[in-house]
């Protein structure tokens, strides 16, 4: 299943988000390394946003305290305890979100989903005050006294016009239509197939051969995608969680909001501490059971071996006797002349004294 948000779905789980505005952050607790949970009191009572950096933000029910707050979590709570959500929005059409925050001063929670993630507090001139992981790109540093600086952003999908989207279709060096619409335009791979199936186009023709009354189709459908985002629900399909009915995808279940279908996404697999001890036990286990099953077909073969030599007693023993006589008048050179002529004697081997002796 998928282990991030699309700039598409993360539109469907703000629109359904609003209802937080003007709630008040009463408490925040950081579960994993980049796994957070803010309590919201609302006008329909607390609820809990997950957040986790680079991955998702939804509501959940699943609320695990931790013994010990991080000192990350502290500073959180330090400047947001208590604060006001004055408003909760998409960053155009970016995996970032950001909360504007109030109490005394004003603040900003930015949520960056994008790449590894991060999670950052400023003031209200961007200032930044905490940072979840400092860190530094070639065109902007993110980190706590410098100044946020918004990453580079593309065309919005949501709010694009005929025209940009045109002039992207032209400059496109992309081999086909929905490769475009995935990258160029942000949409990703789910979501441009479902915007070339909805347009009844060839997804694999090459995004410059366009023509107008094509463009216009897919601008319009577009315009639907974000329509049906406003209010989405969650469809549950074997390899997707979406917040729309994918056209050529049957929904294995359908949930009443797309946050409820997120929250089911299995974002951090909690190992034991105890899993590496276990799978060296059972490494073991495995390996002994291994020696004993070589152990009890050996044994199974030497009694084979015994109960042959008792059977052949009598003319094995004889044959030693034999030997026995010619060693006392003939060296061992004779001696195998003499025993060669017996059938049954397969082999001597006189270095080692040994005769292979067939029963």
């Amino acid at each position: 299943m998928k282990k991030s948000l699309a700039s598409l779905e993360l539109t469907a789980i703000i629109n359904e988000l609003q209802f937080l505005v003007r709630g008040k952050l009463s408490h925040i607790y950081h579960q994993e390394k980049k796994e957070f949970l803010f309590q919201i009191h609302t006008k329909e009572g607390n609820v809990l946003l997950k957040i986790v950096p680079g991955k998702l933000l939804c509501l959940t029910k699943v609320k695990e305290v931790p013994q010990m707050p991080s000192s990350f979590s502290m500073q959180l709570r330090k400047h947001l305890d208590n604060a006001t959500i004055n408003k909760i929005y998409q960053k155009e059409a970016e995996r970032i979100v950001i909360l504007e925050l109030e109490k005394s001063e004003k603040f900003l929670m930015i949520i960056e989903l994008f790449s590894k993630g991060n999670l950052i507090v400023t003031d209200e001139n961007y200032q930044i005050i905490a940072a979840l992981e400092h860190q530094v790109w070639k065109e902007r540093t993110v980190k706590v006294g410098v100044k946020y600086i918004f990453p580079a952003t593309g065309k919005d999908w949501k709010t694009i016009s005929e025209k940009e989207l045109t002039e992207i279709f032209e400059k496109s060096k992309k081999d086909s239509v929905v490769i475009s619409l995935a990258t160029d335009l942000g949409l990703g791979g789910t979501y441009a197939e479902e915007v070339c199936l909805r347009s009844g186009l060839d997804k694999k023709i090459a995004p410059a051969k366009l023509e107008k009354k094509e463009i216009k189709i897919i601008h319009q459908k577009l315009k639907e995608l974000v329509g049906l985002l406003e209010k989405p629900k969650g469809y549950l399909y074997t390899e997707e969680i979406a917040p729309l009915l994918l056209s050529d995808k049957e929904a294995l279940k359908i949930m009443p909001t797309y946050n409820e279908a997120v929250d089911n996404i299995n974002i951090s697999e909690r190992k034991s501490p105890y899993e590496q001890k276990i799978k060296t036990m059972q490494l073991m286990v495995a390996q002994q059971e291994e020696a004993i099953q070589k152990q009890e077909k050996l044994i199974e073969l030497n009694q084979q071996k015994a109960e042959l030599i008792y059977e052949k007693y009598q003319p094995l023993q004889k044959m030693l006797q034999i030997v026995a006589e010619l060693r006392k008048n003939k060296n061992w050179g004779e001696i195998e002349q003499e025993l060669h002529k017996e059938k049954k004697i397969k082999r001597i081997d006189l270095k080692n004294k040994k005769i292979m002796v067939e029963l």
